[in-house]
């Protein structure tokens, strides 16, 4: 039997309180890396150790919580890994082994900081590598268990503790959820221990999020849940900011009653986390001690708890079209540079007078500033009828913007998304503008996959499951087509539920195209841009990266002269015909706002399918 589990079986175990806000408090700044503190100043660490072995703490975490190679490389001390966390670790071991008492030290591992796939480009095995980094090297500095904690996501903790098992197989592992306070936490409690309990870990827990009436709820879902033992470190409430700086307001003797109800709840360890220090942990140990050393009352494993059903919202009307084998056809729609979108809206009446059902609007296309999409798109359903198909780009967006701006727009019926990665900012109107990109499309097809599961981006419940109608994109054109397709794959199996393509001319495209088809198995909305001109023709195929138009088509409209525009349209038909029986709809792409050669595309393409 390990030391962790004997402690625990002798009554309620008391970690320690707050590693940051505690050095803060101090005197560390609050843009200094308080894990290179165990290198330049590791008294100023040890003593925090001293003082809440003082004040009770049966177990002490190492300063580590951000030391892997994503948190130090924000310092740029990504190589000194193993060197700050071994010191954080012999820190520790000093502090407890001068105490006199027999104290635990717990090796802290925090997330990476990163998205992981499939929402975020860090792979998983590059995770697992950098889990496996650390907490080897806390391992070797002596700890006598792993604490990970303020995970946010259930995927990223699984990965972690499969890490800690495969390098520390004899380390016991205490593994902690951040819980959303406005999420459902009796699903995600459950979540979290059908993930974890089969995993051998030693603790299942939460910590961070808010204060101790929020985790009062939480464990009150992870007993009822069937965790076996449950650990809870909450902050000290909610902070608030004072004169530059974030302080708890939570009083030790508030603390410590909320302690006792947590164990009374069914906790079997309880600590601190922001905003907690040495005077809370003592007022903890005094209000502890007082409860005896009995098993207190809890609720035993149970299946999971009894969560009413989501429900899913109508799905769009592209769904049920494409679902039906219909052939629908799209057509784009630019939002205006300025704030007035009466000439967008006017095309898109015109459009459906021509007989089109949907409309493409366009995300800052070519990273040109321009009307928001999702305000396009809900004035265009909203003062039309037009069903929107909305373009949507990460590289203006954060992960929580990402959601939020899903969420609005799920909320103003728009239900058609097209995931796009978005072009960079250097080729547009603000080449300095700073991108994003904390996803890639395959990320964001993630999280809209995600939302009609009814859960976030880290597998949290969100309530009633969206019904997004999810789009990606793929270029026939592409010189390295495989490559391609490996992408495209890629966005299909995170959820992708529809293809539009690159506009494209040449017949070898087509028989791509038909290839591709054939091999996704899911409809596909051809890209047609009827041509204007030969000097248009000419730009497209040679400035616009994944644009070829054949020679023989530039040729034509050379000798067209004024009647290229003319000719384009029947350039533009003839392709849909020929296309028509591999694709299940196309996107018509007007150049120049051209809203009238679209509509007339459309309306000689329906006299083609009937």
């Amino acid at each position: 039997m390990d030391r962790l589990t004997k402690l625990i079986e002798k009554g309620p175990v008391l970690l320690d309180g707050a590693m940051g806000t505690e050095l803060n408090a101090r005197g560390a700044s609050a843009g200094q890396c308080l894990e290179e503190l165990n290198l330049v100043q590791p008294a100023l660490v040890l003593g925090v150790h001293r003082d809440y072995i003082a004040a009770g703490a049966d177990i002490i975490e190492t300063n580590s919580f951000r030391a892997n190679r994503f948190g130090l490389g924000d310092f740029y001390l990504e190589e000194r890994v193993r060197e700050i966390n071994l010191a954080a670790a012999r820190i520790a071991v000093e502090a407890r082994n001068n105490s006199g008492r027999p104290v635990l030290v717990a090796g802290s591992v925090g997330p990476l900081g990163r998205p992981m796939e499939p929402v975020g480009a860090i792979k998983r095995s590059s995770a697992e590598r950098i889990f496996a980094e650390q907490v080897q090297a806390l391992v070797e500095g002596g700890v006598d268990l792993l604490v990970l904690e303020t995970f946010t996501s259930l995927g990223e903790l699984e990965v972690a503790v499969e890490a800690a098992r495969r390098v520390a197989p004899d380390t016991p592992v205490m593994a902690h959820l951040s819980f959303d306070d406005e999420a459902n936490p009796a699903q995600a409690a459950a979540a979290l221990v059908q993930a974890l309990d089969p995993m051998g870990v030693a603790a299942i827990g939460a910590n961070c999020g808010g204060g101790p009436n929020a985790a009062l709820e939480v464990t009150g879902h992870l007993a009822a849940a069937g965790a076996r033992t449950i650990s809870v470190m909450p902050n000290a409430g909610l902070p608030q900011r004072v004169g530059g700086r974030l302080l708890y307001t939570t009083g030790p003797d508030y603390f410590a009653e909320a302690a006792e109800r947590l164990v009374n709840a069914g906790a079997r360890l309880v600590g601190g986390c922001c905003g907690t220090g040495p005077r809370h942990i003592a007022m903890m140990r005094k209000r502890l001690s007082a409860l005896g050393t009995a098993p207190r009352a809890r609720l035993g494993p149970t299946a999971s708890p009894e969560v009413p059903g989501a429900e899913t919202a109508p799905r769009s009307r592209l769904a049920r079209e494409l679902a039906q084998e219909r052939f629908a056809v799209s057509v784009e729609l630019t939002p205006p540079r300025g704030i007035d979108p009466r000439r967008m809206l006017e095309g898109a009446r015109l459009l459906k007078e021509a007989g089109v059902d949907y409309a493409n609007v366009t995300d800052s296309a070519m990273a040109r500033l321009r009307m928001g999409v999702i305000s396009c798109a809900a004035l265009v359903q909203q003062q039309v009828g037009l069903e929107a198909i909305a373009h949507f780009t990460c590289r203006d967006r954060n992960v929580m913007a990402i959601q939020s701006e899903l969420i609005g727009a799920h909320a103003l019926g728009i239900r058609n998304i097209l995931a796009l990665r978005g072009d960079p900012p250097r080729v547009g109107d603000y080449p300095n503008a700073t991108p994003v990109w904390d996803v890639n499309a395959v990320g964001l097809i993630t999280i809209l996959s995600n939302f009609n599961r009814g859960l976030d981006a880290n597998g949290t419940p969100i309530g009633e499951r969206a019904s997004f109608h999810i789009g990606a994109a793929v270029n026939p054109s592409a010189e390295d087509l495989e490559k391609e397709l490996r992408l495209l794959r890629r966005k299909l199996a995170a959820g992708a539920d529809f293809i539009v393509t690159n506009p494209i001319y040449e017949e070898a495209a087509l028989d791509r195209l038909q290839a591709i088809a054939a091999d996704t198995r899911v409809p596909v909305l051809v890209g047609v841009l009827p041509l204007l001109s030969v000097r248009q023709a000419e730009y497209l195929h040679n400035e616009v990266p994944g644009m070829t138009v054949p020679e023989r088509l530039r040729q034509r409209l050379e000798k067209a002269g004024d009647r290229a525009a003319e000719l384009g349209v029947d350039l533009a038909v003839e392709f849909l015909d020929a296309a028509r029986s591999h694709v299940q709809g196309a996107y018509v792409i007007p150049a120049a706002a051209r809203y009238d050669l679209a509509a007339r595309v459309v309306t000689r393409t329906r006299e083609l399918v009937g």
